[in-house]
């Protein structure tokens, strides 16, 4: 218990930890975060230490939110009995330079992506295998080119009604070699009103995630949850420790892989630019990945 009471003397995550309303411990990252001093609160009404509502409300009915405090972005986590406060200032501030080196990188690569096509168009294959060759090139163009669109700040386009399985025939015929050997499932009878090419993407990020990391057999399904559609790929790979961290940029579920990890990162905005969200988790055997999108 000593060691225990060390650590959390010493740690960088606020704890603030309550009974009947009252402050019983908070450890100095908690005091720093919320700018208090230990010796003024210690027993004191837990509102005097927080001076906050919103702390006050998730510190007794639970839950987990991102809330501006101080002129600090905090993460914050409530249990029974516990407050946990994490810094994430800075953190979000190198994700908004990220943001602005992804839009640069966009920017650099439109230009030669442009004169890419053209350059294909004008090839004259004269064998089947040359075809084939020729078929390849530009379909990893036309993803070169969705993926540079998607580093920029996330504008849909027109909304139309799109066919769920009409994309799977696109995404087939994109991934090809890459599907072989594999078993995938795919259950997708609905339709949905969106931006065709948002979706597609989103779709081919998990999809490529799953084929990535995942384990056989891979399932895309759909499923309506009342007013929205869950769009969903699962696979078999082990359970991970933390689902949420998988979609900040540069984060992959193993330790060892190819990419740059943004596939996910991509998902997420994506998802809420269209009006939904992104999510994982594990369920049962499987690893969920997933985005919930309203079907109005």
């Amino acid at each position: 218990m000593k060691a225990l009471a060390e650590a959390w003397e010493e740690a960088l995550e606020g704890l603030v930890a309550h009974e009947d309303r009252h402050v019983v411990y908070l450890n100095p990252a908690a005091a720093r975060l919320l700018g208090v001093a230990r010796e003024k609160v210690m027993g004191r009404p837990l509102l005097l230490a927080l001076r906050d509502h919103r702390l006050e409300a998730l510190a007794l009915h639970g839950g987990e939110r991102l809330l501006e405090v101080r002129d600090r972005l905090l993460r914050v986590k409530a249990l029974p009995g516990r407050l946990y406060l994490l810094d994430e200032s800075e953190a979000q501030r190198r994700l908004r330079t990220l943001e602005e080196a992804a839009e640069t990188l966009a920017h650099e690569l439109r230009t030669p992506l442009a004169g890419m096509g053209p350059l294909l168009e004008a090839l004259t294959p004269r064998t089947p295998q040359e075809k084939e060759v020729l078929a390849l090139l530009r379909a990893e163009v036309a993803r070169l080119s969705r993926l540079a669109e998607g580093l920029s700040p996330v504008r849909p386009g027109p909304r139309r009604p799109v066919v769920l399985l009409e994309l799977w025939g696109r995404l087939e015929r994109l991934l090809g070699e890459r599907l072989k050997g594999k078993e995938v499932e795919v259950h997708l009878p609905h339709t949905l009103a969106t931006d065709p090419e948002a979706l597609f993407q989103i779709l081919l990020n998990l999809l490529d995630n799953a084929l990535k990391y995942g384990r056989d057999p891979i399932r895309l399904l759909s499923r309506q949850e009342g007013p929205r559609l869950g769009l969903e790929v699962r696979d078999r790979g082990g359970a991970l420790p933390d689902y949420e961290a998988l979609f900040l940029p540069g984060r992959r579920g193993v330790a060892e892989g190819r990419g740059q990890g943004l596939g996910l990162y991509l998902v997420r905005r994506l998802a809420r630019a269209l009006g939904g969200e992104a999510y994982a988790r594990r369920e049962g055997e499987e690893n969920v990945f997933g985005v919930s999108l309203p079907l109005d």
